[in-house]
């Protein structure tokens, strides 16, 4: 996999399984992620405590040697794999198979078809952040750093933009006026000190001067 050809996505994961082979530290950290968006299942002969207390990730557990005749039945109805054991031989086995069968897979010692960024969830404000798995760490300093950005009135104007573009779709029909109403309400300082105090008072002044 090229790294020049990887693009950012937001995708919806409801519904679709996310199916983990490996249920130690690295197999417990994805499964914690994927498990807030995705049915989850973590598939090893072994679990960590954390893994073994969460309600929310099914496990299965394996015994003797994993074939490659069980890997295929675990990911049948799978949408995303992730290869996560100690085993580099079985990691590449099982992202080789997936692949086979149309699966994308996420690898955890190099590129795979997806990169997980770092996320920032603000209300309807998402943010994510990868450095291509280079330096976990600069994501990390990126993303603390982002958070330190993002104020609660952002938050509120990606509401009251809802809200208002809701209402011109049906007044106005020209799409370009209503890009300006909505651009004009964004430099709008009395709006923006509306928002600093509640969501609504900036929506009533807005009624008044942009509606």
């Amino acid at each position: 996999m090229k790294e020049g050809k990887l693009m950012p996505l937001i995708f919806n994961f409801e519904s679709r399984k996310v199916v983990i082979f490996g249920g130690g530290r690295v197999g417990e950290r994805k499964a914690r992620l994927f498990s807030e968006y995705a049915p989850t299942i973590v598939v090893s002969k072994e679990f960590t405590s954390g893994l073994i207390e969460s309600n929310r990730i099914k496990l299965v557990k394996i015994q003797g040697e994993l074939t490659d005749s069980h890997i295929s039945q675990h990911i049948r109805e799978s949408f995303l794999v992730i290869p996560a054991t100690n085993d580099p031989l079985l990691n590449e086995r099982i992202s080789n198979i997936s692949r086979g069968e149309g699966k994308l897979v996420d690898r955890v010692d190099k590129v795979g078809d997806i990169v997980v960024p770092s996320i920032i969830r603000r209300g309807d404000i998402l943010v994510g952040i990868s450095t291509l798995g280079h330096s976990p760490a600069v994501s990390k300093f990126l993303r603390e750093k982002i958070e330190g950005i993002i104020r609660p009135e952002d938050v509120r104007m990606v509401r009251l933009q809802r809200e208002v573009r809701n209402i011109l779709k049906k007044k106005v029909m020209d799409q370009k006026e209503r890009q300006k109403i909505l651009w004009n309400i964004m430099d709008d300082d009395e709006v923006w000190e509306g928002l600093r105090e509640s969501y609504e008072k900036a929506y009533k002044l807005v009624c008044e001067k942009h509606i």
